[in-house]
């Protein structure tokens, strides 16, 4: 592939995306002889898709202009100006333009009048300050589908004006049926990112694209949560409203929530921490089994037969030594040192993150301040860098929740996961101090000794980010180069995963969890430069 090939995605400011909006109704108007605010009206109501516009206009022209509100209504001859009056207050022309700046206006497609305060709280109502947008602004008469477009808002007060044009805009970017368009969701950024399908390799329904805006943040095309490679949708938001949280006390040294500090109450609830408490899963038939009055008991016994230790969720042999006596949960243990690792891998990689972050938003804020010491061709060089900096950072960060979540019972694969992940962050690390070292030497006194280095940059990127690829890759595919030990004594009516533990029936020769499309997939086109 060609270097020079446009990404998936590109980041626009808002006055771009309007600027993209504007020609887009241009195009329109001059083709089928319309005025920009019919042909505004006409993308609205057909979410902004120019080819069935188009094929609309020239099919029946006259069948498409009727149903967007853009046929002209026959006014009432005997109707005369000064009996007017607004149609929500009943105020007469006389009244209005006897008050400064205030009249009755109606749409050029109807007779219905009303005043500039009357409009302002009709739009106002029912389409500037309601969530969802609609496909067509029409007259406030009930009975009237009469458009109303720029041409009849231009007349109003300039705040409607202004909130109009919002209006529009946040109707391109939401309603839009050709372009894909998302608002990055990081706090007051007003960046929007538009993904180009042509220039995407991976698969259409590849949830896992990471999506680089320019003010720093990653997050997942998909669920627009933070960039979350290399797990799922999903795990990402159970670690998020979840696990994270009760994590956090656990470090911290607070007690997690247990069956005691549970209080009974004469109301029914189904809480997500008083479901887990008081039930757990039986590893025998994976149904719910309600602990009840039984948590003094350290055996339950399932309705399918099944016995099996509630804290640790292994069975009753498991627990019995040679002698034939009981022997203490070791796998509790082992998973409060699991909790306790990620968690403090999570944090320390935010702190790391927050750094790339900032690294980042100081290149931007210096080349808006320096505009033209740097080729646009080397800015974006180290703009990459930075940004894929970035990228890894995230990468390592949600390693750690891949940790948590899939190698609870495989320690092998989790001293290679360890393993893997100090080699990328060394790796990362040398990769920023080098890249450092090089935008320190492209400062304005020295940018001439800039151009002898930018190659081995650009080297370098391409390799970090194939690293990190094939590092995506071996946890997609469960760190297959370690072999673990198959449940092979197992039997029942289901056999278990031994990447994920999932209960599979003997009727599926794979796993359908980890077969599953939603959970499948991960390329790393964030990471890629090509």
């Amino acid at each position: 592939m060609e270097n020079d090939r446009e990404g998936p995605y590109s980041v626009l400011t808002r006055d771009e995306l309007r600027e993209k909006m504007k020609k887009q109704i241009a195009e329109i108007s001059e083709i089928f002889s319309l005025s920009k605010s019919d042909a505004t009206v006409l993308l609205m109501f057909l979410r902004w898709d120019s080819d069935r516009v188009s094929d609309c206009l020239v099919e029946n022209k006259e069948k498409v202009l009727s149903e967007s509100g853009l046929k002209p209504v026959v006014a009432n001859p005997n109707q005369e100006l000064s009996n007017t009056s607004c149609g929500i207050c009943f105020k007469t022309c006389d009244e209005y333009y006897l008050e400064d700046d205030d009249y009755l206006i109606s749409t050029p497609y109807c007779s219905h009048m009303f005043c500039k305060t009357c409009w302002g709280k009709y739009l106002g109502k029912n389409f500037y300050l309601v969530e969802k947008n609609q496909t067509r602004i029409s007259c406030p008469h009930p009975a009237c589908q009469a458009a109303v477009g720029p041409d009849t808002i231009q007349k109003l007060t300039v705040r409607d004006e202004e909130m109009y044009v919002e209006y529009v805009l946040r109707s391109y970017l939401e309603g839009n049926k050709v372009l894909e368009i998302k608002e990055c969701p990081a706090r007051n950024c007003n960046y929007v990112i538009e993904f180009h399908q042509k220039n995407y390799d991976g698969d259409e329904e590849d949830y896992s694209l990471n999506v680089v805006c320019l003010c720093g943040h990653i997050f997942c095309w998909r669920c627009l949560l933070e960039s979350h490679k290399p797990v799922t949708c999903n795990n990402a938001s159970d670690w998020l409203f979840r696990d994270l949280k009760s994590l956090s006390k656990l470090v911290s040294g607070k007690k997690p929530l247990s069956l005691s500090s549970i209080k009974t109450t004469s109301q029914k609830t189904c809480s997500l921490p008083l479901i887990k408490a008081t039930t757990n899963t039986c590893p025998h038939c994976f149904r719910r089994v309600d602990l009840g009055t039984k948590q003094y008991l350290r055996f339950l016994t399932c309705a399918c037969g099944g016995r099996f230790c509630w804290k640790c969720m292994q069975s009753e042999e498991d627990h019995k030594t040679e002698s034939g006596m009981y022997k203490l949960c070791n796998v509790l243990e082992r998973r409060v040192e699991v909790e306790t690792s990620c968690m403090e891998h999570w944090r320390a990689s935010k702190v790391s993150m927050k750094k790339a972050i900032s690294d980042l938003q100081a290149f931007e804020k210096s080349n808006i301040e320096n505009p033209g010491y740097l080729s646009e061709k080397d800015v974006t060089i180290i703009r990459k860098g930075l940004m894929l900096i970035v990228q890894c950072r995230q990468v390592l960060k949600w390693s750690c929740v891949y940790d948590y979540f899939h190698t609870e019972y495989e320690m092998s694969k989790r001293e290679y996961l360890r393993f893997l992940q100090a080699n990328a962050t060394s790796l990362v690390e040398s990769y920023s101090k080098t890249l450092n070292e090089e935008i320190e030497r492209a400062s304005p006194a020295t940018s001439e000794n800039f151009c002898c280095v930018k190659h081995k940059v650009t080297i370098d990127t391409i390799n970090i980010g194939n690293y990190f690829y094939h590092f995506i890759k071996t946890l997609r595919e469960g760190l297959d180069d370690v072999k673990v030990k198959s449940y092979t004594d197992y039997g029942g009516l289901f056999w278990l995963c031994d990447r994920c533990t999932f209960g599979n029936t003997w009727f599926h020769k794979e796993c359908t969890m980890c077969s599953d499309d939603i959970a499948a997939g991960v390329e790393l086109s964030g990471l890629s430069l090509n």
